[in-house]
């Protein structure tokens, strides 16, 4: 039986082609529009054909494939975000992959792609009361039975877990969480398999070595994998301590667990929201920044030692600006007031003001010596190689270098809404490419490579026993 072949929709990183190659399934092809992923693949994975932005790839038109994977953007979706669902610009991409899907079946008669997988956030199932989820699964069973009613949503909410049968063909979803896979990271996410000629979907994803009773059993626990925060800093062997940032804003708490919360994209627009390690032992303190503002014209900022630091003010108190960051912490540091926001630097303090005898600049002498975690910790912490990003500068562009990366920033800068880049400027970027900022986005947005592959290794071995 010849390999597997698979697509890939909301590229991002390369995650279900990297883990269809480790599971032994070959990827063709590819959709992307953002220009530092699309780099980094064509790096990584030069195997791959990248068929452009998924508003314009026609499914009739593209290579057949078995498999087409998609974790469609899920901002629309998330408990943290504003939960405009399906309706909400990004998240209503989904209808695209299924357009793809269903114009691919229709063009080789029912054959290709045999399967599907989704992979989308848990707040899915609550999102607009749940009637997004409905939808999914009702449109993706129309693929193949046109006629299939609306999904109603279960009384007391959608289960983890479950499946829906039809004739002659499945689908089955559960909720994997990465920590099980052998990575230091929680990060659950609804993984979805669509069986469009079987009834192998629930076979895939409900073995019964991973039911809940046996969640530590999901999957292979491969030692290469960043399964502690020691080997997730390269194995290190001093005492380590987690931080966590709030979910929605950048309130720390000391973790305990040794496993850090879920990676997100936000990452790589507030790097102060990447989790944080406190290199120290676990009987010293850590020092929360913490800011109290009232007014412009009676209030200000100081900071106390504490274990849980509250939100870090942008802009002069804005009550729906809460995204700040904590304090970094080296040997001294002094906390100055400038416009309202309270910012740090290293040995030096602000210029002293009148109004300092009530609010002076504050002191922290410290031995802790608390960081960010860095990108390539991010990318073990997805499972990707530690060199994922690394070697992307093209030094010497040709001028058909220049136009393909001109039209590929044309077409993302387009989806935003804002101007075009100039050639020179796409030059320099070429030159240099590769920023803390773009990693942290790329690796918050990423899927957990083991969760993939052990999805995909099981789609594989029932394709190949002809599970049907």
């Amino acid at each position: 039986m010849s390999a597997l072949t698979l697509g890939s929709l909301f590229d991002g990183s390369g995650g279900f082609p990297l883990a269809g190659i480790q599971a032994g399934i070959r990827p063709v092809w590819a959709s992307e529009i953002e220009p530092f992923p699309i780099l980094v693949t064509t790096r990584r994975l030069p195997q791959l054909t990248h068929v452009g932005d998924v508003t314009g790839v026609n499914g009739a038109d593209v290579d057949a494939v078995d498999v087409i994977t998609f974790g469609s953007p899920c901002q629309d979706l998330s408990v943290a975000g504003k939960q405009a669902g399906l309706a909400g610009e990004r998240s209503g991409l989904f209808f695209h992959a299924v357009r793809i899907i269903d114009q691919m079946r229709k063009a080789t008669h029912g054959m290709f792609p045999r399967y599907a997988i989704w992979e989308n956030v848990p707040g899915a199932f609550s999102s607009h009361k749940g009637s997004d989820f409905a939808t999914v699964l009702t449109t993706l069973t129309r693929i193949v039975d046109p006629s299939t009613p609306d999904m109603p949503v279960p009384e007391g909410g959608w289960p983890y877990a479950g499946c829906v049968m039809g004739e002659g063909f499945s689908l089955a979803w559960r909720v994997l969480d990465a920590q099980h896979f052998g990575l230091a990271q929680r990060r659950r996410r609804i993984y979805l398999v669509a069986d469009f000629a079987g009834r192998s979907a629930p076979e895939i994803l409900f073995e019964p070595a991973s039911l809940p009773r046996n969640p530590e059993s999901c999957g292979t626990q491969e030692q290469d994998h960043a399964h502690t925060p020691e080997a997730s800093l390269g194995g290190r062997s001093s005492s380590v301590m987690l931080l966590d940032h709030h979910p929605q804003d950048s309130r720390l708490t000391v973790n305990s667990s040794g496993v850090v919360q879920t990676l997100t994209a936000r990452m790589g627009n507030s790097p102060t929201n990447v989790p944080i390690l406190l290199d120290a032992p676990e009987e010293r303190r850590v020092f929360g920044l913490n800011s109290i503002h009232q007014s412009r014209s009676g209030g200000g900022h100081y900071g106390y030692e504490a274990e849980v630091s509250k939100t870090l003010d942008l802009k002069g108190g804005e009550p729906t600006c809460n995204q700040g960051g904590m304090v970094i912490l080296e040997p001294v540091y002094a906390a100055s007031k400038a416009d309202y926001f309270t910012r740090v630097t290293k040995d030096q303090a602000g210029a002293l003001l009148a109004t300092d005898y009530t609010d002076p600049p504050m002191v922290a002498s410290s031995s802790l010596c608390p960081r960010r975690l860095t990108p390539v910790e991010c990318a073990r912490l997805q499972g990707f190689p530690d060199d994922w990003c690394d070697g992307l500068a093209i030094e010497d562009p040709t001028s058909e270098d220049i136009e393909y990366w001109t039209g590929i920033w044309a077409t993302w800068n387009l989806a935003r809404g804002v101007k075009p880049r100039t050639a020179r400027q796409v030059t320099t970027w070429l030159e240099n490419p590769t920023s803390d900022s773009a990693q942290y986005k790329l690796w918050g947005n990423a899927i957990a490579l083991p969760v993939a592959r052990h999805v995909l290794e099981r789609l594989k071995n029932f394709a190949r026993a002809g599970t049907g």
